[in-house]
């Protein structure tokens, strides 16, 4: 849940056992259940930051809502229709979808599909709903093209592995000044070039280190931001308070909400 630092800044730390899936049942979607991690609950204001798990044979009907929608698959394969065109998403594949874009979601595999979800503006009660709505000239995908890296004709997807993270060094990146992230590597997903106006994605790498502060030193900036860990694990200073971090964990840190993580691991 929310906690506050002294000054009143807002952040949460927030462990999958600490996280209720719910069955979505809003007319549009089948076999979909939502693990809300980061939203109004923990103090975020202006991004919501899900697990979703759509099972074999689900669907999401075609839809639209007032907010932009990132994805980044965690397991599974899956379909998705964006606009007129469609993917077949393994783990690694990443997306948007802009502003009351059409898109729509179907999973003909024998295995779930999971995918760390986050809406930007943080999705707001509109009369029964949070915003979204049916789109009924687009209905869930029955195949899909795969996600090719090299390819400069996709838009709004792409895939991410490994060996595309870059070598270490000082983070430079909009709203990010001094020297006192480094040893980190960035690997840009959703942002501006992509389409995105209102939330970026990218996959951060914190470089082994045996020295506190080595890996991304405590820093601050006048946006929210969520970490959903992935693979190996941290320790993390968020709000003057001390956390263990692994994968599955998330972290909030909300507007002006110093955040910094070590890893001491291999």
């Amino acid at each position: 849940m929310e906690r506050r630092t002294p000054t009143g800044t807002a952040y949460a730390f927030v462990r999958p056992e600490d996280v209720t899936a719910v069955t979505v049942e809003d007319g549009i979607a089948e076999g979909l259940e939502l693990a809300i991690y980061a939203g109004r609950d923990q103090g975020a204001i202006h991004l919501e930051s899900a697990v979703a798990t759509l099972a074999p044979a689900g669907t999401i009907g075609g839809h639209i809502h007032p907010f932009e929608e990132s994805f980044y698959v965690l397991s599974g394969r899956g379909l998705i229709a964006i606009g007129d065109t469609t993917y077949e998403l393994r783990a690694g594949d990443f997306g948007f979808a802009p502003l009351a874009y059409p898109h729509a979601w179907s999973n003909p595999f024998d295995e779930p599909l999971t995918w760390l979800r986050t809406r930007s503006p943080q999705p707001r009660p509109i009369g029964t709903n949070h915003g979204t709505y049916r789109y009924a000239d687009l209905a869930p995908p029955l195949s899909g093209r795969g996600i090719d890296v090299e390819s400069v004709n996709q838009r709004f997807v792409g895939h991410f592995d490994d060996s595309q993270v870059p070598p270490p060094g000082p983070l430079s990146m909009p709203g990010y000044h001094g020297y006192n992230i480094r040893n980190v590597s960035v690997r840009m997903m959703v942002d501006e070039l992509l389409g995105a106006q209102h939330h970026t994605l990218f996959i951060v790498e914190f470089v082994p280190s045996t020295v506190k502060g080595m890996s991304a030193k405590e820093h601050f900036h006048p946006f929210e931001e969520t970490y959903y860990f992935t693979a190996g694990a941290a320790e993390g200073l968020i709000g003057g308070e001390a956390v263990s971090v692994t994968a599955g964990d998330l972290v909030f840190a909300g507007v002006n909400t110093s955040h910094g993580y070590t890893n001491e691991g291999d």
